[in-house]
């Protein structure tokens, strides 16, 4: 599954990492559950995501998903969430392809999206005590441009915020989904960012960085009602 410009160019090998290892055009790296890397390729910088286990089920079977379907494998839901997205201008990164394997009654599969140039994430500036209200309210703002598209960030937290200069992009939709309109599934993910702020920091977002979180959460209520 890749866009219409590049449907007739993907390749499977886009998919290891090695093969751009073995190019020189693996430039990164992210730990996390998994890998993720950064690619240089013919089409620009690539983030190539392969999805793994979390949990208990890691222990046994680290990649493998029981299979339902290709429209329930986690790569083609996250892949046609973020094209949703781009359809609706948000501040997320660009698809470009998805690779399931099936194997039995199983499947493995991977994720391939544009890379978003980045000077810094919300989590880094927080650790160097170099946030301003401003950034929070911009934050603030972004969040809310999801949601009123309806769309849930299950990880909602400060290592997906990322900073290019004014700009603030969200990253990592896996499992992320359109919700219904409802009131009560906005303020769960806004105080899933406000656990990760007070992770992060150590500090109480009422108490420090009082003035901080009311700029994020008056940005937050205005694009939503504006």
């Amino acid at each position: 599954m890749s866009p219409a410009g590049l449907q007739s160019h993907v390749d499977h090998q886009w998919f290891r990492s090695d093969y751009w290892r073995q190019q020189d055009r693996l430039i990164g790296s992210y730990s996390g559950r998994g890998s993720v890397w950064i690619i240089n390729s013919d089409h620009g910088k690539w983030i190539l995501k392969h999805y793994f286990r979390g949990g208990l089920y890691a222990k046994i079977n680290q990649d493998k998903y029981l299979w339902s379907g290709i429209n329930d494998t986690r790569a083609v839901r996250e892949f046609k969430l973020l094209e949703y997205m781009q359809s609706k201008h948000l501040p997320a990164p660009k698809p470009i392809a998805a690779r399931v394997v099936k194997s039995g009654l199983f499947y493995a599969n991977d994720l391939i999206t544009e890379y978003i140039e980045h000077q810094t994430t919300f989590a880094q500036l927080l650790i160097e005590n170099q946030t301003e209200p401003k950034l929070w309210a911009q934050i603030g703002a972004v969040v809310a441009q999801f949601h009123k598209q309806r769309i849930y960030h299950p990880d909602l937290n400060t290592h997906n915020l990322l900073i290019n200069h004014d700009q603030v992009y969200l990253i990592d939709f896996d499992k992320g989904e359109i919700k219904n309109h409802s009131s009560h599934w906005p303020e769960a993910n806004i105080a899933r960012l406000k656990r990760s702020i007070e992770k992060e920091t150590g500090h109480s977002c009422d108490r420090t960085f009082a003035e901080h979180w009311l700029a994020l959460t008056t940005a937050y209520k205005q694009t939503l009602n504006g």
